[in-house]
């Protein structure tokens, strides 16, 4: 890593404006094959001593069913504001696919200890590895939160660029869908997509309204697959330790307004977890609490 390679910002870059300038850029990779898969960045970029905004983290809490009284962040918090250094990365001259259309494929968060609201952590963002696959380029980002010299979160992003590669697709027969012991319903309306977009600062029009959510491919709106994920944490929180890891796949998208099934159980390793539709025989998402070491 060259001095080149490292981007260190004064200040976490402001949402809405990545978001605009994301809807305009264009890219084209040219041709994909397992012979030529594109190149993406060998950067870092960093910035040190975030100030929470307690504004935003209460808004944060109450749409995603947190505490608001907790002297802690909620696990998932953080990824709001890695999110906006990802996006940043994205919008680099050298990244090589266009961010709209992006889809996030799952997402893992590691707490290695509980992070006080109070405190101002340094984030670290970087591509970790590439692939090309049948639906197209698969990428990971690695955003690292820093209290000090110590890392005590982690959250490690899956996206995919749909595109032709060449590579067959798997004929796999999908597994038969997890039995779980507990189950419980959840109504969602189109409001708390768009209160968890002010809350996130994630204000992508497939999330704001069915007019929009139409204009982008997409027969309703839909709610956020990080809303989902928070949701499911703040749900089990209290089951779980202070050094854990949350692994959620987002398997499809969940159209607004929606009564889902809230699915967990204990099992050897953690507690696994999911949300399917309200006959329960779709996934929506798929996860898991493990402890860490």
């Amino acid at each position: 890593m060259t001095a080149s390679n490292q981007i260190k910002m004064n200040a976490l870059p402001s949402t809405p404006s990545l978001l605009l300038r994301a809807a305009i850029t264009r890219k084209s990779p040219g041709k994909m094959s397992p012979a030529k898969p594109p190149v993406f960045p060998d950067t870092v970029i960093t910035v040190d001593n975030i100030n929470i905004d307690t504004t935003q983290l209460q808004r944060y809490r109450q749409v995603c069913g947190f505490a608001t009284h907790s002297p802690y962040l909620p696990m998932s918090f953080l990824h709001v504001l890695a999110f906006r250094l990802q996006l940043a990365m994205m919008l680099r001259k050298e990244f090589p696919v266009a961010p709209m259309g992006m889809v996030h494929l799952s997402n893992t968060l590691r707490q290695y200890r509980p992070i006080e609201a109070t405190e101002k952590p340094s984030l670290r963002c970087r591509i970790s590895d590439s692939w090309l696959s049948s639906k197209g380029v698969e990428f990971t980002f690695i955003c690292s939160a820093y209290i000090g010299q110590d890392k005590v979160w982690e959250d490690e992003s899956l996206y995919l660029t749909r595109m032709k590669t060449g590579i067959a697709k798997d004929k796999t027969e999908r597994p038969a869908l997890q039995e779980f012991e507990h189950r419980e319903p959840w109504q969602l309306c189109p409001e708390q997509a768009r209160q968890y977009a002010k809350a996130s600062g994630d204000y992508n029009p497939i999330h704001l309204h069915n007019l929009s959510a139409k204009l982008l491919g997409f027969k309703k709106m839909i709610i956020h697959g990080m809303w989902s994920q928070a949701a499911c944490i703040s749900a089990l929180e209290a089951s779980v330790g202070e050094r854990s890891e949350c692994y959620a796949e987002f398997k499809t998208p969940v159209f607004l307004p929606a009564t889902l099934q809230f699915c967990y159980q204990q099992s050897e390793q953690g507690i696994d977890f999911g949300l399917r539709n309200e006959s329960g025989d779709k996934p929506h998402v798929e996860g898991y609490f493990r402890p860490l070491a």
